[in-house]
């Protein structure tokens, strides 16, 4: 069985809110990050990340805003996998949990801290 075919499986499962509620916490984590960027006139994140020297320092900030989150939602999906089809894909739990939280993060801190400066630059 292929991953996208046990993700579909797993859409329809019990547990098929975390693909609601996860990727909504990581906007609300990456909104709140991105007014924070855009207060301290910080570039967006992914620009910074890729553009920016110390890379580093900022892919480190990254990942402690939402490592707790990461952590859960991989172990979820590890749980959910384990319920659901009575085995665990680890490389497939950690795929999810990048899908469903790194992605939405990067997104909207990105998006938010344009979108912040903007209202900043009006505003003033």
């Amino acid at each position: 069985m292929g991953y996208w075919h046990r993700m579909a499986e797993l859409l329809n499962g019990p547990a098929r809110l975390r693909f609601i509620i996860q990727p909504l916490l990581a906007i609300l984590l990456g909104l709140r990050d991105s007014r924070n960027d855009a207060a301290e006139g910080r570039e967006p994140y992914l620009l910074g990340l890729v553009f920016q020297k110390g890379r580093k320092a900022k892919l480190a900030e990254g990942l402690k805003t939402f490592s707790t989150p990461l952590v859960l939602a991989v172990l979820l999906d590890a749980v959910v996998q384990y319920l659901t089809l009575r085995t665990v894909w680890v490389w497939a739990a950690l795929v999810t949990g990048l899908l469903l939280i790194a992605l939405p993060y990067s997104l909207a801190r990105g998006l938010g801290n344009r979108a912040f400066r903007s209202m900043h630059r009006r505003h003033a």
